[in-house]
């Protein structure tokens, strides 16, 4: 029996397929959008803007990225008819939205067509807004200030303000774009838009990418929206858009891997999917991560950098360093978010050895990436640096690199000061978590190994990867659908198909205790500062 578990992120699209009896994954892929769909010109799969503060990608090459998926899956040896639960993630805080349409296009979709011609037409808005987008500046502030005398957002739905979630989102899309608000039926988010192509119906958000949008309120057993922002957006919105309306085009919210249904028939006849298969309620990438690592903490080396794990309660926090999503069933779980990951070692890196700025970078490459970083053991005077290519989450602050006593060409120093700095970065910024003993770190910047023991250091716990530590997202998916399939609880299910990785294990170094200690110090002034 297989469960699959799929993944729809910033910039690729992304399969695993477990074995739920052998415990095995036998299958992985991953798409990057840039290369499968050039026509739509992205670049890391996000559209081109000359403001830099939107940050959207298509909805249009997203459909055509599953099926890409189901394509590769039924062109591997396995044996599709097997499968028995289907689950996915999409990145977190993306919206998609489609109109009335849309629900009678899904129950008859014809297999001996594409997703995307038959879909096409449904989509209200040309473009979705992504976790990266900085452009609702105004409607994050009405918000803040609106709510103040109702015990402010963060009472209400645990989180701060953020220009990321969908509810700021929206109210600038409906005050620039009202006809196209007013054409919209249904506005997703990503998980729930897949989730509902997947089972050929419309689908609830879950709670894991339903609190992530500023909408929700904070009783995880009875999940749902939060009538006082709902009241205050409709003010906000032209012509005061009723709360009813604006209800019923966010839809229904559920638990976290509540079955969706069977399969879409599209998907059984055309690429042998088994027709009884379940699929669940998607997630936000978040989420699914967490589970895919067995619900330790969990740093993810993405695009973005996470901290994040698991809690029993709802603790607000109180300078903003964390947003609360849903999780599993009397658990939530808290997320730090740091924009500025990956994608700057990938500019370091061909800024300063490729001295291309478009280059393609090979695994080669980054072989000497760690290299130039130097050796793995601290010091009191590491170069320091503030690495705001983009404007930050963690802490609130607008875009441009400071560098502390180093000059920006020297390209050894820059690239260990940005590795330093970004995990000092997530120290700081994650003493909410208790002190772990040891953490999960995934995503691609999880193959770094300087990275992987400044960590351990930094964090003076034990730092490890999962095997496929690229997949870890839809792994989590994967584990939902072997748990909904062997009905075990989820605690059995991560000690069953948690994939740790043994060879990986980085042990901290007790001695760099005083010098992390005096480093963080500096950082921290540093930050605060705001100045070299």
């Amino acid at each position: 029996m297989y469960a699959i578990g799929l993944e729809l992120s910033t910039q690729s699209a992304k399969s695993l397929v477990l074995d739920v009896e052998s415990r095995n994954v036998e299958h992985l892929c991953s798409h990057e959008y840039d290369a499968c769909f050039p026509q739509y010109q992205t670049q890391g799969g996000v559209l081109v803007s000359s403001d830099e503060d939107i940050r959207h990608t298509s909805p249009f090459m997203l459909i055509q990225a599953l099926d890409l998926v189901f394509e590769h899956l039924q062109k591997s040896r396995l044996d599709l008819a097997r499968v028995r639960a289907i689950k996915v993630d999409g990145m977190q805080h993306c919206t998609v939205c489609a109109n009335q349409q849309l629900a009678a296009v899904l129950g008859k979709l014809d297999p001996k067509q594409g997703l995307l011609p038959q879909l096409r037409h449904t989509i209200s808005r040309q473009t979705s807004p992504i976790w990266e987008d900085r452009s609702p500046t105004r409607e994050a502030a009405y918000l803040t200030e609106s709510l103040m005398d109702q015990g402010g957002i963060e009472t209400l739905t645990g989180n701060r303000v953020e220009l990321r979630f969908p509810a700021a989102q929206i109210l600038k899309w409906g005050r620039e774009h009202p006809e196209e608000m007013k054409k919209t039926a249904h506005i997703f988010l990503l998980s729930a838009f897949i989730t509902s192509i997947l089972s050929g119906k419309i689908n609830a958000v879950d709670t894991g990418d339903g609190w992530g949008t500023n909408l929700n309120h904070t009783d995880i057993q009875s999940p749902g929206w939060s009538a006082p922002v709902l009241a205050a957006m409709s003010r906000y919105l032209p012509n005061g858009a009723a709360e009813a309306d604006l209800l019923a085009k966010i839809g229904a919210m559920n638990h976290y891997d509540a079955p969706a249904g069977q399969v879409n028939p599209y998907f059984s006849e055309k690429y042998g999917v088994n027709p009884a298969a379940i699929v669940l309620t998607g997630t936000g990438d978040n989420p699914a991560t967490l589970l895919g690592c067995g619900s330790e903490t969990v740093i993810s080396l993405g695009s973005s950098y996470t901290v994040n794990g698991m809690s029993k309660s709802v603790t607000l926090s109180q300078h903003g360093e964390y947003n609360i999503f849903g999780y599993i069933p009397d658990r939530t779980m808290s997320l730090s978010v740091f924009t500025n990951g990956s994608k700057l070692h990938d500019h370091f890196l061909r800024r300063y050895l490729l001295h291309d700025i478009t280059g393609e970078i090979t695994p080669t490459d980054w072989e000497a990436y760690v290299h130039a970083g130097g050796p793995f053991q601290l010091h009191e005077d590491e170069h320091l640096m503030l690495p705001y290519r983009q404007a930050e989450s963690v802490p609130l602050r607008p875009s441009g690199i400071v560098r502390q006593g180093f000059d920006e060409g020297d390209g050894n120093a820059n690239i260990r000061a940005l590795c330093i700095s970004q995990v000092l970065s997530l120290r700081l910024h994650s003493s909410h978590l208790s002190e772990p003993a040891s953490i999960c770190v995934v995503g691609g910047g999880a193959k770094n190994a300087f990275l992987m023991q400044l960590i351990a250091d930094v964090f003076q716990a034990e730092a490890y990867n999962i095997r496929h530590a690229d997949f870890a997202a839809p792994l989590g998916c994967a584990v939902s659908g072997a748990r909904h399939v062997q009905d075990l609880s989820y605690q059995d299910a991560a000690v069953q198909y948690a994939q740790r990785d043994e060879a990986s294990v980085r042990s901290p170094n007790p001695d760099a205790s005083p010098t992390v200690r005096r480093l963080l110090d500096r950082y921290r002034l540093l930050e605060e500062e705001g100045t070299d």
